[in-house]
């Protein structure tokens, strides 16, 4: 049987690779020979979307990162999936050093969804080096700073590797550490290791590489004049109460009028507030609504009234659960705020009894939502957390559609991590999974309006930026989420 080729795995982007899926036998010399390098570094946006790509390229860099786009030709969810996906670098496009694969000497391979021991699908990412002896050696990925977008199921998918690592003589320094050629090429396989598919070979010159990494000397912006500040942030099994001060740190820099959190876990709404009036003290005081939603919660610095049922229950897999939402209204500057903290299902992929129950909870959210605020007039929604989009993005639109309080569709924010061209919120240096966008905040827009709106990542700000902050490197660490911060001012 023959494999599938560019034209199924790659999608659309069989005109990007090479000039057609025809040329896909064409002598390699020839191609090289067709290569121009760039004049000047080409800086993409990680944001799950390609419209910002040149049409003629699917390998692109700056000083900072290389970043490559492809397409399994239907909709998966790529670190979870039946299939692997694999990305075979040269990464100094040099086929005497790594691991002879036809025209390449890999160097380094990045496997989505790598089928486990056993022969069936597994999920995640695994980064492998091929030394210059040809000896196989599993990376973290965090020594790649290596991301892929979106987290959630889609046909289309760009990720970026950095051109500085702090590895020695375990890969070239060519190429993609300094300048020069690189070459690529992408494969699937089927979990009994079987390649299914596979697309002809790509290259590209790279521009000089930075000898340091990208970090910037700013500031966390101010809140803009009559605009209210609502920080999400997913606190992992509840550390606050083990670790105060990182978040106490990273908490006093954003100053919040609004804080939603999830996974602060088994703690009363009067000792939350108990502890950001012990670490965050303002002038009045913190008060906080909680709910039978587990780990969710709305704490204010303005007046604040739980709505809603004490718990949301929900028919999800034959079994009556609880979802975790806490609604409550917020009195604020630009109007009544009705405002949820909300922690979707985990895990899963595209279609998995996970992704259904993901599905059905957004929908209660909204029914619920909906219904509560009926009668209490002009007033902003609000619904940000952890949405644990792995699968579709159904959960989004259901939660979405005809949610804003004049019945169109709300909006979904779209925050950049600050100092960084990516939108990421989740990110574990440990974790067999990429960085990815898993956190998000959706409003009405018909009342209010964004201001601004970022993610705070203390690892993209310099150390000088960081110590004016108060703010400790490390402290972004203490929690595998990234803090959201939304600015809302009335339209």
């Amino acid at each position: 049987m023959r494999l599938r080729t560019l034209c199924c795995l790659i999608g659309l982007v069989s005109v990007v690779l090479t000039p057609g899926c025809s040329n896909a036998g064409q002598d390699s010399s020839k191609k090289r020979n067709a290569l121009t390098p760039y004049t000047q570094p080409m800086t993409m946006v990680l944001d799950s979307s390609i419209d910002d790509w040149p049409m003629d390229r699917v390998a692109v860099a700056d000083e900072y990162y290389l970043y490559l786009r492809f397409s399994p030709g239907q909709a998966i969810s790529l670190q979870s999936n039946n299939e692997s996906v694999v990305v075979a670098l040269d990464i100094d496009g040099n086929m005497s050093t790594g691991l002879p694969a036809g025209e390449l000497g890999v160097d380094l391979e990045i496997t989505f969804s790598p089928a486990r021991d056993d022969g069936t699908p597994g999920n995640g990412t695994v980064i492998t080096a091929i030394s210059p002896d040809g000896e196989r050696i599993t990376l973290a990925p965090a020594l790649l700073d290596i991301s892929v977008s979106p987290s959630h199921a889609s046909d289309w998918f760009e990720m970026r590797i950095a051109r500085r690592t702090t590895l020695k003589n375990l890969l070239p320094n060519e190429g993609l550490f300094s300048s020069g050629r690189i070459a690529g090429r992408l494969s699937m396989f089927a979990a009994s290791g079987k390649r299914v598919a596979e697309a002809p070979l790509f290259e590209t010159v790279l521009p000089p590489a930075s000898p340091n990494p990208k970090r910037i000397r700013a500031s966390i912006p101010t809140k803009p004049l009559g605009t209210v500040r609502i920080v999400s942030h997913n606190v992992l099994n509840g550390s606050p109460l083990q670790k105060p001060e990182p978040f106490a740190r990273l908490l006093r820099a954003l100053d919040p009028d609004i804080v939603v959190v999830q996974e602060w876990y088994d703690t009363p709404a009067e000792e939350m507030a108990s502890w950001f009036n012990e670490h965050l003290a303002i002038n009045g005081r913190w008060r906080a609504v909680t709910s039978e939603g587990r780990g969710v919660a709305v704490i204010s610095r303005l007046d604040i009234a739980p709505i809603g049922p004490s718990a949301l229950l929900v028919e999800a897999r034959g079994k009556e659960r609880t979802v975790r939402v806490t609604p409550a209204l917020v009195e604020s500057p630009i109007g009544p705020i009705a405002i949820s903290s909300i922690h979707l299902k985990c895990c899963g992929s595209i279609g998995s009894p996970e992704d259904e129950q993901r599905v059905i909870e957004a929908s209660a959210i909204a029914n619920m939502i909906n219904e509560q605020t009926r009668d209490i007039g002009p007033h902003v929604r609000v619904v940000m957390g952890d949405f644990n989009l792995v699968g579709g993005k159904e959960p989004l639109y259901a939660l979405a559609r005809g949610f804003d309080v004049d019945g169109s569709n709300a909006t979904v924010a779209e925050p950049f991590v600050m100092g960084d061209n990516a939108m990421y919120t989740w990110t574990e240096p440990t974790s067999r999974f990429l960085p990815g966008r898993l956190d998000y905040a959706v409003y009405s827009d018909s009342s209010a309006v964004v201001a601004r709106s970022f993610v705070f990542d203390p690892a993209r700000i310099s150390l000088e930026s960081l110590q004016s902050l108060n703010i400790e490197e490390i402290d972004g660490m203490a929690s595998d989420h990234r803090p959201i911060v939304l600015d809302l001012r009335a339209p």
